[in-house]
């Protein structure tokens, strides 16, 4: 996996993240193998040398991959935040617009029944004024 110490870093992906800890498990066994040697020699010293090495390593992608996953879940929780405003908003707006079009909606169901009763009324009296 990529570090980039000193410009900017890429997104990892999963397939980044298991490619580098397969990768890290069989230098690890190579390491181990050559640790393991059963005289002294300067290969063990280098297999000492190189396990520090891939375990320093393997601090340092921790460290980029916990700051990415930081840095993107700060990002979600302000883009939640701006939906969250932004929602609030449209409400308004929209309860505000519902205001100003009461006097021109529909009327109520009750009222629309009243009214269809007395149309009916007049054609079947005919056009007869109708008296209170």
């Amino acid at each position: 996996m990529s570090t980039f110490p000193n410009g900017p870093q890429r997104s990892l992906t999963g397939q980044d993240v298991d490619a580098w800890l397969l990768t890290a498990q069989e230098q690890r066994a190579h390491l181990h193998l050559q640790a393991a040697h059963p005289w002294q020699s300067s290969s063990r010293q280098e297999a000492f040398t190189a396990m520090s090495a891939l375990l320093q390593e393997a601090f340092e992608e921790v460290r980029v991959v916990s700051a990415q996953l930081r840095d993107h879940s700060q990002a979600t929780l302000a883009k939640v935040a701006e939906l969250q405003e932004r929602s609030a908003r449209l409400i308004a707006q929209g309860a505000t617009g519902r205001e100003r079009l009461a006097p021109c909606a529909p009327p109520a169901p009750e009222e629309m029944r009243q009214a269809e009763s007395r149309l009916l009324a007049v054609f079947k009296h005919g056009m007869e004024p109708r008296q209170s």
